[in-house]
C-alpha cells in the first residue's frame, strides 16, 4: 500500500533515473494478465517518444512533464503503488498475473503501477485541461513546517469529525493513509476517534506538529518499519504491543476503517 512517504521515495528514485529519458510502449493488463486496449483512456501515440523533461509530486500525485508541453498526472496512494523496474514492458508477461499498468522508459526500464481502477488514476494535461481536482487538495503535509502549520490549523478549525478521518481526507492533507495516520495519532497521544472539536488548544498543537514530524521521520527511514525508532507504533503492528507501556494494542473502527491504537497511552 502506497502512502505519502513511499510516494515521495518513488519520486526521488524516478527523478534520479528517468529524467530526460523517453517514453516507449504503454501497456495495461487486468488481474488475469489480459492486455487491455486503451485501458488507460489514452492512446500510446499521446505518450510514445515523448521526453520526460521534469517531474514533481504534490500529495499522492506524480506529475511527469513531457517535452515541456503536456503533463502526465499519476494518482498513487491507497491500493495503487508504483515501482521502477529493469526490463521492458513485454517482459511483464513472465510474472504472476495482476492488474497493472506499465510504461516503458528508454526500452530499458519500466514504471510499473499496480492496483485497482488504474485507468481512472491517469490524466494527460495540457494548457486547456480542467485541473479543478487539484484545487480540492489540502496542503502537502511533507511541505508544511513551522509557520506553515497555520494552514493546517485553519483547516482543522473547520472540521468536526474524528481525527483519523480528518487525516485520511485529501482535502485536509493529501496522501496520508491508514498506517501513518495511526502513527501520527500515537505520537500525539490521541485516540483515533477523538473529534476535532473535543481537543484542547495544547492537544490541537500536538496533533498538528506530529503530522510533518512523523512523515519526515518515515521518509528518512525509507518508510521501512524496522528502521523506525523503537518508540514508533508502526514497528509494533505485528507483535501487537505498545512501545510505550507494553500493553496490548487494540483495533477500533473509525469511519468504517480499522485503526490501531493503545487504549492506555492515547486518550
Amino acid at each position: 500500500m502506497a502512502e505519502l512517504p513511499e510516494i515521495e521515495l518513488l519520486r526521488q528514485k524516478l527523478r534520479r533515473s528517468i529524467l530526460h529519458k523517453r517514453i516507449g510502449v504503454m501497456r495495461m493488463q487486468n488481474a488475469k494478465g489480459e492486455s487491455l486496449t486503451d485501458g488507460a483512456g489514452m492512446e500510446d501515440a499521446a505518450l510514445q517518444g515523448k521526453a520526460i523533461t521534469d517531474l514533481h509530486r504534490y500529495g499522492q500525485y506524480l506529475f511527469l512533464e513531457l517535452d515541456r508541453k503536456n503533463i502526465l498526472a499519476l494518482q498513487l496512494g491507497g491500493e495503487l503503488s508504483g515501482e521502477l523496474e529493469r526490463g521492458s514492458a513485454q517482459a511483464a508477461g513472465e510474472e504472476e498475473p495482476r492488474a497493472a499498468l506499465e510504461i516503458q522508459i528508454n526500452g530499458q526500464q519500466r514504471l510499473r503501477l499496480q492496483g485497482t481502477q488504474l485507468g481512472n488514476r491517469l490524466r494527460l494535461l495540457d494548457e486547456n485541461s480542467d485541473v479543478d481536482f487539484l484545487t480540492k487538495l489540502g496542503p502537502d503535509p511533507l511541505m508544511v513546517h513551522g509557520e506553515g502549520l497555520g494552514v493546517l490549523r485553519e483547516a482543522l478549525s473547520r472540521r468536526r469529525s474524528a481525527l483519523r478521518n480528518i487525516l485520511l481526507d485529501d482535502g485536509f492533507a493529501p496522501g496520508i493513509g491508514g498506517i501513518w495516520a495511526d502513527e501520527i495519532l500515537f505520537q500525539a497521544r490521541l485516540r483515533p476517534d477523538r473529534t476535532a472539536t473535543s481537543l484542547s488548544e495544547e492537544e490541537r498543537e500536538r496533533f498538528l506538529e506530529q503530522i510533518p514530524k512523523v512523515l519526515d521521520r518515515a521518509l528518512r527511514c525509507q518508510a521501512k518499519s524496522n528502521l523506525l525508532p523503537k518508540t514508533f507504533l508502526t514497528r509494533h503492528r505485528a507483535d501487537g504491543h505498545c512501545p510505550s507501556c507494553g500493553g496490548a494494542l487494540e483495533a477500533l473502527s473509525v469511519g468504517g476503517k480499522s485503526a490501531l491504537f493503545c487504549p492506555v497511552c492515547q486518550s
